[in-house]
C-alpha cells in the first residue's frame, strides 16, 4: 500500500475532507500546529496525552482522505460510486424474491393501542389480531 503522502492526502483531498466534515477543521489544525517540527511518532504520543481530540481529528481526516484516493480504492477493490437512477417500473426485489410471501399471505393486521380513540366517522378495528381464516385482503 502506498504512503499517504504518495497519494496526495495532504493536498487536494485534505480540503475535500475538511469540506465534508467541517467540525474536524479546528481540532485537526490545532493538532497539526502542536505537531509542527516534531517527529511523527513523538508528535502522536504528545497529542495522545495533551490533546486526544486533535489526534483523533488528524487520524479521521488522514484515513478518510487515504481511502478516498483512486489508487487506494483500486488496490483494496472498493468500487467507485455509480449514479444509478431508480426505475419506478422495475420490479421490487424484496417482493419478487419471495421474502414477503408470508406477510402477504397473512394479510393486514392491526392492533390499536388501548388508549387510542377511533376517529369519528371511521370504522373501528378489532383490538385482537385476526388469525388465518379471519384475514381481510
Amino acid at each position: 500500500m502506498p504512503a499517504a503522502n504518495a497519494v496526495d492526502v495532504h493536498g487536494r483531498l485534505l480540503d475535500r475532507i475538511i469540506g465534508l466534515r467541517p467540525e474536524l477543521s479546528e481540532p485537526f489544525f490545532r493538532g497539526i500546529g502542536k505537531a509542527k517540527g516534531k517527529e511523527p511518532q513523538a508528535a502522536a504520543e504528545a497529542l495522545s496525552q495533551s490533546d486526544p481530540e486533535a489526534l483523533t481529528a488528524i487520524g479521521l481526516v488522514a484515513s478518510a482522505g487515504y481511502y478516498m484516493t483512486p489508487t487506494v480504492r483500486d488496490l483494496i477493490g472498493y468500487p467507485v460510486h455509480e449514479n444509478r437512477p431508480a426505475d419506478p417500473d422495475a420490479p421490487i426485489e424484496y417482493v419478487e424474491n419471495g421474502i414477503l410471501k408470508v406477510v402477504l399471505e397473512r394479510g393486514p393486521i392491526f392492533v390499536p393501542h388501548p388508549g387510542n380513540k377511533a376517529m369519528p366517522g371511521k370504522s373501528t378495528v378489532s383490538s385482537k389480531p385476526k388469525r388465518d381464516a379471519e384475514v381481510d385482503v
